[in-house]
C-alpha cells in the first residue's frame, strides 16, 4: 500500500572550510593527512589538509531509519496541512528532504537511539532574564545534553527559561530556532526579546505572511556603544556577576523553603480548625508548652498505642512520661485516653504553628536584610549588560544588509549569522531558510500540543533539541476520522508504539522512546493563589511544586456553587448553570468589573456564553482553547448532569484550574452521585478548605421533571386535575394557578390550549403562510391569561421542551411564526424553556407590569 523505498540519492555531504561543496564535487579521497578533491567543473585535483574537509553521512543509511522516515512521510501526506493555495505543505516539506545529517537529532529519533551525553562544561552563570533553582538546572541541562526535556507545569516560567537558553546560545555564537504548533507561543518569546532590546537578533518567520511582515520591517542594529566594555571592565563585571549568582543561588533555596513553610502553616491552621470544629470540648488540663511539636507528636502516638493495648498506666509508664514528656501532674492519668489524645493534639497544633511562624519570620528577616529583589535586579541587569557586550562586539562595526524574501533561501548562511534566532511554527521551520540549514539548537515549545509529523520535521534541522512541555496538560487533538486514517498507516508500517500518531504528542513520543532522557521539572510556581495551585500540586504533580505566588486580593480563592438537582444539561449545554453564573455568581461575588474568564468543557456551552458576553471584557471559551491563557477569576462550568469522562479528564481539569490567578469558582450539578472522580476530589478539597459549599437558590417548576423527583412530582400533580398529557404543561399549570391566587392578580384567569383562530378575527395583518398557520385547528397557545372582568386576553404563555423546540427543528419555525403573529396583534408572550429557571419570578413580574397598565 505504501512505498517503503526512500527516494534519497544523497548519502553524504562534503564541507570544505565549513562550506557545503557536495553538489560541486565529482570525487574525493583521503591520503594520509590530505584530502584530494576533484570538482565537476574541471579534472584538476585539489589537495586540502584533512582537517579542512568534513564528510557527513546521511542518517538514512539503514532500513530501520528509512522505514521510520517513510512512515512519517505517509502520515504527513494523510494529515495534509494545507497552504492558502491548497497545497499539502507538510507532505511537500518531507518530499523536499534530500539529506539528513547523521548528527541531527532527527537521526536519533528515527533510530530510537538516545543521544550521547556531551562533554562536561562550565556551569552557566549568566541569566539575563532572571532565574530560580529549577530554571538554572534546566538551562544547564540544555547545554550539556544533545537532547533534553523541560517539563513546565502551569505558571513555572517556561518562557523565561527559553529566553535564558537563547541568551547563552548567543553568547556562545550559536544559532537557535524557537518553534511551537502555533504562532502565539513564539510571538510571546519574541515580544520578551523586544521588551529587552534584543529583538534585532531575531527573525519571526514561518508562514508566508510572517515572512512578508519581517521583510517589510527589518529592524536596524541599535546603537550598542554604551555596552562596550574594556577588558578590565569586562573582567570586573563578570566577577561581580559571578559573586551575585552564588549569593542568589543560596538565597533562592531559602525563598523556596519560605514558600513551602508559608503554605504548610496555612494547611496546619486549616487542619486545626477542623479539629476544633469536631471536638466537643477540650479538658482544661494543660501540657508543658515547652515541648516541641515532634515530642508532642510522639506523645500523641504513644497514647494511641497504649489505648490499643487495653492496659492501665502503671507506675513505670508514668515515670517514663514524667521524664520523656515532662508530665508531672498525676491528674493527666485520670483522664480517658481520648481526652489525653485531644489535649496532646491541641498542644501539637499550637506548638507546630509557633515553630513554623518562628522559622518563617527568621527566613523573612534574612531575605529582607539581603535585599533579595534588589540584588536579583542588579544581577539580571549585569547579565543583560554582558550579553549586550557580546552583541556589541559582533554587530557594532558591521553593516547588516537588507534582505529580500528570496535571500532567505539563497543567503541562508549570512542571514542566520545576522539573525541567529529564528522563530516559526514546527511545520514551517524547514521552509524558513534553505533546505540544508541546521540550527545549533531547536527549542520546541508547548510540545505536548505538537503532533509527531510536524515535530519530527523540526527535529530534522536540529543539532541539539530542547523539548518544552507538560504531559499533564492537554495534548494535541487528533479527531476520530484522522485517528482512523493514520492508524491504518501505523499498522501497515508496524511501527513501535512511541510512533503512534493518534496516541502521542511529540513530547509523549520522545518520553517513550528515550525513557532516560535528561528531564528537568520546573518546580517554582508564580501564577495562582497558593490554595488554587495546591490542588493541582497534590493531585497531578505529586507535591513537587514549590508555590511562590502570594495572595493579591481578599477574594476567597476557592468556591463551589451547586445547582439544585435536575436534568439541566441538554446537548452539552446547561442553561441552569448559565443562569446561576448571571444571577448568582457574578452579583454575589462582585465580578462585574474584574478580569473574568468562564471555562467550559464543551463548545455548545461556550457558544451561548460568548453570545451573552459579546461586547464585554468577559472571556468565555472551552478549556482546550484556554490553555496558555490566564484570568484573575475563573468560573468553571462543568455542564454535565453527571460528570462525564471528557469533563473529568485530569489534563483538562488541570488546565482549567490553573487558569485562575486569584479565584476559582467551580459550578457543578446538584444531583446525588456516588461516582468517584477528579471533580469530586476538587469539590472535597474546596469544601475542606472553605468549610462550606454554596447551594444555588435558582429553581424551576420544571425541575420536578427530573427522575429524582418522581415522588415530589406525583404529589404536586395529584393536587390538581390533570389538564395535559405533558407533565411540563401540568407543572406550569400548577404554577400559573398558584400565582393567580395572589390577591394582586385576582382579576386574571387562565385557559389551557386556547386555539389561536379563536383569538383573532381579522387576518389582514398576516402573510398567507401566517394566516394558514393561525387558522389551523391544531394551532393553539399553551396558556392564555385573560382579564375575567372584560374577558380580554392579556398574556400568552408557551412551554418549550428542549428537544421538541430545538433551534434547527420544524417546530422552531412554527414558534417564530407564532411569535410574529402575536407581536402584530399586540399580545405579550412569555416562553418558558424546560431547561430554564425562575419561572415564578418572570410570571409575577410580567403580570405586575400588566396590572400597572390601565386595561
Amino acid at each position: 500500500m505504501y512505498n517503503t523505498n526512500t527516494s534519497f540519492q544523497q548519502k553524504e555531504a562534503i564541507y570544505i572550510d565549513g562550506k557545503d561543496k557536495t553538489s560541486d564535487i565529482q570525487s574525493y579521497s583521503f591520503v594520509g593527512e590530505k584530502c584530494i578533491v576533484v570538482f565537476k567543473s574541471s579534472d584538476k585535483k585539489y589537495t586540502y589538509n584533512k582537517d579542512k574537509v568534513q564528510v557527513i553521512k546521511s542518517a538514512l543509511q539503514s532500513k530501520k531509519t528509512q522505514t521510520a522516515f517513510n512512515y512519517l512521510k505517509a502520515i504527513a501526506d494523510a494529515v495534509g496541512l494545507k497552504s492558502d493555495e491548497g497545497k499539502n505543505i507538510l507532505a511537500d516539506s518531507y518530499d523536499r528532504i534530500s539529506f539528513i545529517p547523521e548528527y541531527a537529532i532527527f537521526s536519533n529519533y528515527l533510530n530510537e537511539t538516545q543521544p550521547e551525553d556531551c562533554p562536561p562544561s562550565s556551569p552557566i552563570e549568566i541569566f539575563p532574564f532572571g532565574f530560580n533553582l529549577s530554571q538554572k538546572e534546566a538551562v544547564n541541562n540544555a547545554f550539556v545534553n544533545l537532547l533534553s526535556i523541560i517539563e513546565g507545569p502551569p505558571g513555572t516560567g517556561k518562557t523565561q527559561t527559553i529566553l535564558n537558553i537563547i541568551a547563552n546560545a548567543i553568547i556562545n555564537g550559536q544559532s537557535v530556532a524557537v518553534v511551537s504548533s502555533n504562532n502565539s507561543a513564539t510571538k510571546n518569546v519574541y515580544e520578551k526579546l523586544e521588551k529587552n532590546g534584543l529583538s534585532f537578533i531575531a527573525a519571526l518567520l514561518g508562514n508566508s505572511q510572517n515572512k512578508k511582515e519581517f521583510i517589510e520591517s527589518q529592524s536596524e542594529i541599535p546603537d550598542l556603544s554604551k555596552f562596550n566594555l574594556t577588558d578590565q571592565q569586562l573582567t570586573k563585571l563578570k566577577q561581580k556577576n559571578s559573586e551575585l549568582f552564588t549569593q542568589l543561588t543560596e538565597k533562592l533555596a531559602q525563598k523556596n523553603e519560605l514558600a513551602t513553610l508559608k503554605l504548610l502553616i496555612e494547611n496546619i491552621k486549616t487542619e486545626q480548625q477542623h479539629f476544633l470544629n469536631q471536638v466537643q470540648s477540650i479538658s482544661n488540663f494543660k501540657l508543658n508548652t515547652n515541648l516541641s511539636s515532634d515530642r508532642l507528636l510522639a506523645l500523641w502516638n504513644s497514647i494511641a498505642v497504649h489505648e490499643r493495648s487495653g492496659k492501665e498506666f502503671n507506675w513505670w509508664k508514668k515515670l517514663v512520661y514524667r521524664f520523656r514528656y515532662r508530665i508531672k501532674d498525676k491528674g493527666f492519668y485520670t483522664l480517658s485516653h481520648w481526652d489525653m489524645i485531644e489535649i496532646t493534639q491541641s498542644a501539637y497544633y499550637q506548638a507546630k504553628i509557633a515553630e513554623l511562624a518562628h522559622r518563617i519570620k527568621s527566613l523573612g528577616n534574612e531575605l529582607n536584610n539581603f535585599s533579595f529583589d534588589k540584588k536579583m535586579r542588579v544581577y539580571t541587569e549585569s547579565s543583560m549588560r554582558l550579553i549586550k557586550n557580546v552583541l556589541y562586539n559582533k554587530y557594532q562595526h558591521k553593516e547588516r544588509p537588507t534582505y529580500q524574501e528570496a535571500d532567505l533561501r539563497a543567503k541562508s548562511a549570512s542571514f542566520i549569522e545576522d539573525f541567529p534566532v529564528i522563530m516559526s511554527t514546527t511545520y514551517s521551520l524547514r521552509r524558513c531558510l534553505s533546505e540544508h540549514t541546521v540550527y545549533d539548537y531547536v527549542i520546541i515549545d508547548e510540545s505536548s500540543q505538537v503532533d509527531l509529523a510536524t515535530g519530527a520535521l523540526a527535529l530534522s534541522c536540529a543539532k541539539r533539541a530542547v523539548i518544552v512541555g507538560d504531559l499533564k496538560q492537554l495534548p494535541n487533538v487528533v479527531d476520530t476520522t484522522m485517528a482512523q486514517k493514520t492508524d491504518v498507516i501505523f499498522h501497515a508500517f508496524k511501527m513501535p508504539e512511541a510512533y503512534h500518531y493518534a496516541k502521542n504528542s511529540l513530547l509523549a513520543s520522545i518520553t517513550k522512546l528515550f525513557p532516560d532522557v535528561h528531564k528537568t521539572l520546573l518546580k517554582e510556581h508564580y501564577r495562582c493563589h497558593p490554595k488554587i495551585i495546591e490542588f493541582c500540586n497534590r493531585k497531578f504533580y505529586n507535591d513537587q511544586l514549590i508555590i511562590l505566588s502570594e495572595p493579591t486580593t481578599e477574594r476567597e480563592p476557592l468556591l463551589v456553587y451547586r445547582t439544585v438537582a435536575g436534568n439541566h444539561a441538554r446537548a452539552r449545554m446547561n442553561q441552569r448553570q448559565i443562569d446561576v453564573i448571571l444571577r448568582e455568581i457574578i452579583p454575589q461575588q462582585q465580578l462585574a468589573s474584574v478580569d473574568l474568564g468562564i471555562v467550559t468543557p464543551y463548545r455548545n456551552q461556550t457558544n451561548i456564553l460568548q453570545g451573552i458576553f459579546a461586547g464585554t471584557k468577559v472571556i468565555a471559551d472551552t478549556v482546550d482553547k484556554f490553555q496558555g491563557r490566564e484570568n484573575d477569576v475563573i468560573i468553571l462550568s462543568t455542564v454535565d448532569n453527571e460528570i462525564s469522562e471528557f469533563t473529568d479528564n485530569p489534563n483538562r481539569l488541570n488546565v482549567a484550574i490553573s487558569r485562575a490567578k486569584d479565584q476559582l469558582i467551580l459550578l457543578v450539578h446538584g444531583n446525588d452521585s456516588e461516582n468517584e472522580s477528579n471533580i469530586t476530589d476538587l469539590i472535597r478539597y474546596i469544601e475542606y478548605n472553605n468549610f462550606t459549599i454554596i447551594q444555588s437558590k435558582l429553581h424551576s417548576i420544571f425541575d420536578y421533571l427530573y427522575k429524582g423527583y418522581e415522588e415530589k412530582r406525583r404529589r404536586i400533580l395529584s393536587q390538581k386535575r390533570i389538564k395535559s398529557v405533558f407533565d411540563s404543561e401540568n407543572l406550569m399549570y400548577t404554577l400559573v394557578r398558584s400565582v393567580l391566587s395572589d390577591d394582586r392578580f385576582s382579576k386574571y384567569d387562565a385557559l389551557l390550549h386556547f386555539p389561536l383562530r379563536s383569538l383573532i378575527d381579522d387576518y389582514s395583518l398576516m402573510t398567507p403562510a401566517e394566516a394558514k398557520y393561525a387558522g389551523h385547528h391544531m394551532t393553539h397557545l399553551d396558556f392564555l391569561i385573560y382579564n375575567k372582568l372584560g374577558k380580554n386576553p392579556v398574556l400568552a404563555i408557551e412551554v418549550d421542551g428542549y428537544a421538541y423546540h430545538a433551534a434547527e427543528g420544524k417546530q422552531s419555525e412554527r414558534d417564530a411564526m407564532k411569535d410574529a403573529i402575536l407581536e402584530k396583534y399586540g399580545l405579550p408572550l412569555l416562553r418558558f424553556s424546560t431547561t430554564g429557571s425562575g419561572e415564578r419570578e418572570r410570571l409575577v413580574r410580567s403580570l405586575g407590569e400588566l396590572s400597572a397598565i390601565k386595561q
